[in-house]
């Protein structure tokens, strides 16, 4: 789904950075750097970008533009929410970078598609169903996690497409055809990967998830 820079007019990607940019300031000046001062903790991200990476390096394609893969960013937003979540982004896509097609130029671009959209995705949903739905694991871990992940690749994928089809990089009976179809498809896979992972660390290392709450989710329930 990172689109290729060959493929888009220069406005597009310098757009496209310099919101990448703005949003990358935004995120490093209000980010609790506090929370990462530690061993474990620096530790602990640094292994989510690596396993992420892996995700994004597993991919296939059909043609220039309209390849796929798994995201794994609600599992990023929920773990270190969207500041360090951002962070990671960029670093996974400068990871597929290098191993990709995509070029340099593109960078910012597919940064915004396909990280920033679905992790300020995943932390809306979260902040709905926090002021909304009853503070209970359950809507935790099956709503922001499973439905989330499941519902942002879907968002990222169509917003890649729609750019795509809007630039006249691909025709919309290709994008139908070669593409969106195959969306739902990851919907089920990424909403198994953020789920069950999700699960996993709220069960046995709540402590790594930055979103997770005892208090308002465990205790007294």
């Amino acid at each position: 789904m990172d689109i290729p820079a060959a493929l888009f007019p220069g406005v597009y990607l310098w757009t496209g950075a310099a919101v990448y940019a703005m949003l990358m300031l935004a995120a490093l000046l209000t980010a609790p750097w506090a929370k990462i001062r530690d061993n474990e903790a620096q530790h602990i991200f640094l292994g989510a970008v690596v396993a992420v990476g892996l995700l994004w390096v597993m991919r296939g394609g059909i043609q220039q533009g309209l390849d796929f893969h798994l995201l794994g960013m609600t599992l990023l937003c929920l773990m270190f929410d969207w500041q360090f979540a951002l962070v990671a982004a960029s670093l996974v896509i400068a990871i597929a970078t290098l191993q990709g097609p995509a070029g340099w130029e593109a960078f910012g671009l597919n940064v915004l598609l396909l990280g920033a959209l679905p992790i300020f995705f995943t932390r809306a949903f979260l902040y709905l169903c926090q002021r909304r739905l009853p503070h209970n694991y359950f809507i935790y871990v099956f709503l922001n996690a499973f439905l989330a992940g499941g519902l942002s690749i879907m968002l990222a994928g169509a917003a890649s497409a729609w750019l795509q089809y809007v630039a006249e990089v691909q025709p919309a009976g290709s994008i139908a055809r070669n593409f969106l179809q195959i969306l739902p498809l990851l919907m089920f896979g990424e909403a198994f990967i953020n789920g069950g992972t999700m699960t996993l660390l709220v069960a046995y290392r709540p402590r790594w998830v930055s979103t997770f709450h005892d208090s308002w989710y465990v205790t007294n329930k």
